[in-house]
């Protein structure tokens, strides 16, 4: 076997490894972390203060472990009918004490919806609901 043959059939592989780890290490830089400063299955007492539409959703960036946005199908007490953006539809239950903002309205169809809370049971809990204008 002549030195030339040798030399690419070890270089080759090396540097096609070396293309994979470089790539996939440029994907997980890529990535942008989740805007949760806690825990996966904590809910961030941060979100309780929140109020009014945020614009940063209409970018999104949101915490896609504790919100849901969408556009909201159908209300009933305690339930709440959605398309998520991603384009499945959703029911939403509301425990009691679960917040509307702003105060005193109530979600309509065609409406654009931010629904803070947890996943249970493959059921997300509405702990605050927040409509957009």
């Amino acid at each position: 076997m002549n030195t030339q043959r040798w030399v690419l059939e070890i270089i080759r592989p090396l540097a096609i490894a070396l293309a994979i780890f470089g790539a996939a290490g440029a994907m997980g830089g890529a990535q942008v972390p989740n805007p949760c400063a806690t825990a996966w299955n904590g809910f961030d007492p941060g979100y309780n203060s929140v109020d009014a539409w945020l614009s940063a959703w209409d970018t999104g960036a949101y915490d896609r472990n504790h919100i849901l946005l969408g556009t909201v199908d159908g209300f009933a007490p305690n339930r709440l009918k959605m398309t998520v953006f991603q384009g499945d539809s959703l029911t939403v239950d509301l425990k009691e004490g679960t917040v509307i903002r702003p105060t005193g309205s109530t979600p309509t169809a065609g409406q654009r919806v931010a629904v803070f809370g947890y996943w249970s049971n493959g059921t997300f809990i509405a702990n605050r609901i927040i409509l957009h204008g």
